[in-house]
């Protein structure tokens, strides 16, 4: 430092970490004058700032140093993650994602981070990728693109941005941004969970022709000429739509389209009446159909009670329609989001809830393993945590961060005690209440639970605190301490009655804390017993169970008896050493569109080379 000049110094072999240094300052006009030195340094890129002290600032030179340090993590993430660069396709396609969520601007769960991340890796191997998504919110980094569109009487424009070399597309509308205006967290469908809009038949019929228009009416758009992925229910009209109103009037005649499961217990079931609402053909009802035994459709009129499960209202049969069943019988390809959890849903009735006999009749789903954010959750750039580590220092980094939380949190400061940690939703379908139900009979280990739900599991957690010295509920979203719990935990608890793929267990190998995980849909692709983590077993989907709750107790016991050992450190080495990117599950999509676009004859090896995490350790014989 000298003065008011910030020295940015690389280590790198490549030019284009230099070029990329130089592109970025740039774009942001950062007060800085870099100076570029490029060296070999143990082949790895290095990427430092080096700064003066915020206080010897003025408030805007400070605010501009923010940007130099937020600068700093994303070179030192791209340098890690990015040293060599995904391998580029012959034949790109032009691919259009259609998700009722895309993080960072909107998500309650999995599918707004796989349509964050996935379509920017596809985009680094040579694709032309659009998302296009609701704008429900003002946000600042979107632009009005002045195109607007007449969709189901409605004017609706779209907004753009730019990001990762993915065009981020959001659809504008009243039915999105006035609903749910600065709280796009969680109030995407409905209030609350079991409380959806009773308009939402008529908001998302909207946003599926909007963003099938969205194709040639934006400048920048592929026109007919793509291949769509529909995301769960709220995008399912998307196939529906081409196949029975745009395909038969000559209309997007080579277009193909992917319907992607990531839940199927949320399938925009409706009543028949909301079908005069949608636009659609007669002969759509062919496709959407469905019988089923419930007298709700759980919405504002008549919404699930938190104490009440849908099986308690059986009767019927009612007829309804079905979103999800249509995106199926529609599409070119049915996907989901891990290989096991693509078995369990055309299995039977009670995993495939309902849905399984439509899976069975298409060929099908077809599993891909998420990949992970490593760019927000990196603990060699972790701005929430008080020491960044990689591979070669995790034990000393995964030290300091239990250390702190455990002051946080009130816990004993004993870095001999193994810590526990659940991160995520206070409901069923998590297990939260097979873990409350086993806390009693876990013995010699600390347990800190983190997340909001239910109103009675949020009373349960918060009441741990009188509990015992070693249990801590915290009730609220934060991700600072989501992030601490991360690093600073030996083991995450991950009891889900079922889970499509999990991205918790992702992040906590990331990291370097081993899972403990039920034994369902991706938890059973991610995590390999012994070596990368503990399974408890299958649990009962529909209630609780005391045999679940001493499955629970009893790993827990076991990784406690493994903590001691040399054992763990060979765990917490084998979790952090694997790659969770995006990067190999966008070469199994790849491969997928290209046989459902060209017929690809070479797709099938490109499928097979991509392994799951669990088939990597076992290709290593570990």
């Amino acid at each position: 430092n000298a003065g008011n000049t910030r020295e940015l110094v690389v280590y790198g072999q490549s030019q284009g970490v230099k070029m990329q240094v130089q592109s970025q300052l740039s774009a942001r006009s950062a007060p800085v004058q870099a100076k570029m030195v490029v060296r070999p340094h143990l082949g790895k890129m290095v990427v430092s700032v080096r700064g003066f002290p915020a206080r010897s600032l003025s408030a805007p030179l400070a605010r501009q140093a923010v940007t130099v340090q937020r600068l700093q993590r994303k070179l030192v993430v791209q340098a890690y993650t990015n040293g060599s660069a995904p391998e580029k396709t012959s034949q790109p396609m032009n691919i259009v994602f259609v998700s009722a969520e895309v993080a960072p601007w909107s998500k309650t769960g999995g599918l707004g981070d796989v349509v964050g991340g996935l379509p920017v890796e596809l985009a680094k191997r040579g694709h032309k990728v659009i998302s296009i998504a609701p704008r429900y919110d003002q946000y600042s980094d979107c632009w009005d693109t002045s195109v607007v569109v007449n969709v189901l009487g409605e004017q609706v424009r779209y907004f753009h941005a730019i990001k990762q070399g993915v065009h981020r597309v959001f659809i504008d509308h009243p039915w999105f941004l006035a609903k749910v205006w600065g709280k796009t967290g969680s109030k995407l469908y409905g209030a609350r969970s079991g409380s959806d809009y009773i308009d939402n038949h008529k908001r998302f019929s909207l946003f599926c022709k909007a963003a099938i228009e969205a194709t040639r009416a934006l400048p920048f758009g592929p026109g007919e000429d793509c291949v769509f992925v529909a995301n769960d229910w709220h995008s399912a009209l998307v196939p529906l739509l081409l196949k029975d109103v745009y395909q038969p009037s000559g209309q997007y005649k080579n277009a193909k389209v992917a319907f992607c499961i990531h839940n199927i217990a949320f399938q925009g079931r409706f009543w028949p009446e909301s079908f005069k609402d949608m636009a659609l053909p007669q002969k759509a009802l062919d496709r959407l159909g469905f019988i089923d035994g419930y007298s709700k459709v759980f919405d504002e009129k008549s919404p699930l009670d938190d104490d009440a499960k849908p099986t308690d209202i059986m009767g019927g049969p009612f007829d309804k329609l079905n979103w999800m069943k249509a995106g199926i019988l529609a599409s070119d390809k049915v996907l989901t989001v891990s290989p096991n959890y693509a078995s369990e849903i055309s299995a039977n009735a009670e995993k495939g809830v309902e849905l399984d006999n439509y899976i069975r009749q298409v060929g099908g789903a077809e599993g891909i393993v998420n990949g992970m954010d490593v760019t927000e959750w990196n603990p060699k750039a972790d701005k929430y945590l008080p020491i960044n580590y990689d591979k070669n220092s995790v034990f000393e980094g995964k030290a300091a961060a239990k250390a702190a939380l455990q002051a946080e949190l009130g816990l004993p400061v004993d870095p001999t005690a193994p810590l526990f940690g659940y991160i995520g939703r206070l409901e069923e379908q998590k297990g939260v209440d097979i873990l409350l139900a086993a806390l009693p009979k876990i013995k010699n280990a600390q347990v800190v639970i983190l997340g909001t739900g239910k109103a009675k599991y949020e009373t349960l957690v918060k009441g741990l605190n009188t509990k015992s010295t070693n249990f801590k509920g915290v009730v609220k979203f934060s991700a600072p301490l989501a992030h601490t719990i991360t690093a600073g935990a030996d083991f995450i608890l991950v009891p889900s009655r079922f889970e499509p793929c999990g991205l918790i267990q992702l992040h906590a190998m990331q990291y370097g804390t081993v899972p403990v995980v039920s034994s369902t849909g991706g938890l059973v692709d991610t995590v390999k017993e012994g070596t990368t983590g503990f399974h408890m077993g299958a649990f009962n989907p529909d209630r609780m169970d005391s045999a679940d709750a001493d499955a629970i107790a009893t790993t827990v016991g076991r990784a406690v008896q493994v903590y001691s050992t040399p054992k763990f450190r060979d765990m917490v080495k084998a979790c952090i050493n694997q790659d969770l990117s995006w990067s190999q599950p966008a070469r199994k999509w790849e491969a997928i569109l290209e046989e459902v676009v060209r017929g690809c004859t070479a797709a099938p090896a490109k499928k097979a080379s991509v392994q799951t995490p669990v088939q990597a350790r076992q290709a290593l014989g570990v």
